[in-house]
């Protein structure tokens, strides 16, 4: 009988033990393509909530209910420097004591958000300087770092989980290096060229790839009549054709450019899931943009 118990008794423990091991990790992240690279390491092993949800801009975000019911169950937040954080993650930490926000841009230079070239004078530039780019994840080698760094508080999270999470963080580093190769080479002969957006997200990937951004947004506005007229000006000097725009933001200043300059709008998404999907994307786009002959506007 008493064999009988201590069977049954491990056999319970057992069982715990692996529902446990079982149960994946309650992971928030703020964007989309952190939800890509966590689901990349981990796979069926972390569940991974979006705060910021399809369509809507990190600059603007009010945490909704089902946010604060995820955030109350979450192992782990990770958060990646969009505007929303400022105002919200000591709000939340304040609601929430116990919230394991993580830091997972150790190692990673930022810079200043891109500066508007055709505004530079004092108060603008000194205040840019103060603005830093939170869009880290569109450098493809800027997103391996952040994939070791997610990968290593993972592994804290749940260490019999490590092995695992390695091979993952492997794969994932490769394709990110295979993208980088890919939008290189690609991007070999537009050394030193131009193209515009209207919000400044792609800082970091122009950095990389040896181009410059320039933006119509100014200091988080749209701009004012003179503003217009000067942005307008710089795309015609800089002979640019297409203006990039993104669904989270109003694209009737973009337009009103494109218009006088006989440029076209085309739109990219540095918010969209799938990373390496969007960064091909992306130089496509931007390749298609720089090697089509400009057209003299006849106004």
């Amino acid at each position: 009988m008493l064999k009988h118990l201590v069977t049954a008794f491990l056999v319970s423990v057992i069982f715990s033990s692996s529902a446990a091991m079982a149960a994946p990790l309650k992971v928030v992240v703020s964007i989309a393509p952190q939800r890509y690279l966590v689901k990349a390491i981990a796979g069926d092993l972390a569940d991974v909530a979006i705060l910021i949800a399809p369509g809507q801009t990190p600059a603007t975000w009010d945490p909704p209910p089902q946010s604060m019911a995820l955030l109350s169950e979450a192992d782990v937040l990770f958060p990646i420097g969009v505007p929303f954080e400022q105002v919200w993650l000591p709000r939340l930490q304040k609601i929430f004591p116990d919230l394991n926000v993580t830091e997972i841009r150790q190692g990673i230079e930022r810079q200043p958000i891109s500066a508007h070239h055709h505004h530079e004078h004092e108060q603008v530039a000194h205040h840019q300087e103060e603005m830093m780019d939170p869009h880290i994840w569109l450098d493809p080698l800027l997103a391996v770092t952040l994939a070791e760094n997610i990968t290593h508080e993972l592994c804290k999270l749940a260490p019999q989980n490590q092995q695992s999470f390695n091979n993952g963080l492997k794969q994932l580093r490769q394709q990110l290096l295979q993208t980088h190769v890919k939008i290189e080479q690609q991007l070999n002969d537009f050394h030193g060229d131009h193209f515009m957006v209207f919000h400044p997200s792609w800082g970091y990937f122009a950095r990389r790839y040896h181009l410059e951004q320039l933006a119509i947004e100014i200091d988080g506005k749209e701009p004012s009549g003179i503003q217009l007229a000067e942005t307008a000006k710089l795309a015609r000097d800089k002979q640019v054709h297409v203006i990039f725009v993104q669904q989270q933001f109003s694209r009737k200043a973009a337009q009103a450019i494109a218009e006088q300059i006989g440029a076209r709008i085309a739109i990219l998404d540095p918010l969209a899931e799938d990373l390496p999907g969007t960064l091909l994307t992306t130089a496509n786009e931007i390749a298609r943009a720089l090697e089509t002959p400009w057209p003299q506007p006849s106004h």
